[in-house]
């Protein structure tokens, strides 16, 4: 599987630093530059649709948000385009690489069945069950999906999914991810895996709601919240009827 990273112009440190961290898995990276929405003008900022998100999230859209989102969908065309599993990161990790390489053969023996596999590691809070185990690490397909898209492997499939239902842009990417309803697939990941987040400053932007509380949108995001929750339970049932025998779960696990 190809590794690429999504970065920004301008972001020549994130790359280095990236480099020499997947340099330590023996990753030789090829970096893409990513929608900088701030400054550039691409046709897939125009997919936001401001009020449906407004409403979903009780807040505005910051517009490193909708350039994330852009960016994720390239690779996902590219992967599209390849027709292969690739590895997609964003610039700001850091990693085990012992147990990063270990992830890797893992991800690679199972992308094609599994679509999405988050390589990761997983939080206290998140909910999955084990599918297999490798020594200290586990397959494993999430029923509360993470938010973050710091790294992944997908397949042609699934990037097919996500670019069938991104026709518009109603949430952040990573929420879009954890709303298994809407793109269908299940969400997979090695836990743990030995990459984590880093702790360079945010290209995001403000993502906390300012000024004086609108009360319709709070309702609104209540609404859309218990929707999700719903929806993402009945299709948690769905992918237990429909994943073969070799993705049924061996033990349930809450982090």
């Amino acid at each position: 599987m190809n590794p690429y990273c999504i970065t920004l112009n301008s972001c020549e440190d994130r790359q280095a630093k990236t480099q020499e961290a997947l340099g330590k898995a023996q990753l030789d990276v090829e970096f893409f530059i990513g929608v900088d929405a701030r400054v550039d003008q691409h046709t897939l900022l125009d997919r936001i649709r401001e009020k449906e998100f407004l409403h979903n999230m009780g807040r505005p859209v910051a517009i490193g948000e909708v350039g994330c989102y852009a960016s994720h969908f390239l690779m996902w065309e590219k992967c599209v385009e390849l027709d292969e599993p690739i590895i997609i990161f964003e610039d700001d990790f850091d990693i085990n690489p012992e147990m990063f390489q270990n992830t890797l053969n893992i991800a690679e023996e199972h992308i094609d069945a599994c679509g999405y596999i988050r390589i990761e590691n997983a939080d206290n809070h998140d909910m999955f069950y084990q599918v297999r185990t490798y020594g200290e690490q586990r397959l494993v397909k999430y029923l509360k999906i993470p938010q973050c898209m710091t790294a992944y492997a997908i397949s042609p499939k699934c990037a097919k999914a996500f670019i069938e239902h991104s026709q518009t842009f109603d949430y952040p990417v990573d929420v879009f991810l954890r709303n298994a309803w809407i793109h269908k697939q299940p969400i997979f990941g090695v836990c743990q895996s030995g990459l984590w987040g880093g702790n360079q400053p945010s290209v995001i932007g403000n993502r906390k709601r300012q000024g004086k509380k609108n009360y319709f949108v709070a309702v609104m995001k209540i609404i859309n919240k218990i929707k999700n929750m719903t929806l993402n339970l009945a299709m948690n049932f769905s992918h237990l009827f429909s994943l073969g025998s070799d993705y049924k779960p061996t033990k349930w696990w809450k982090g």
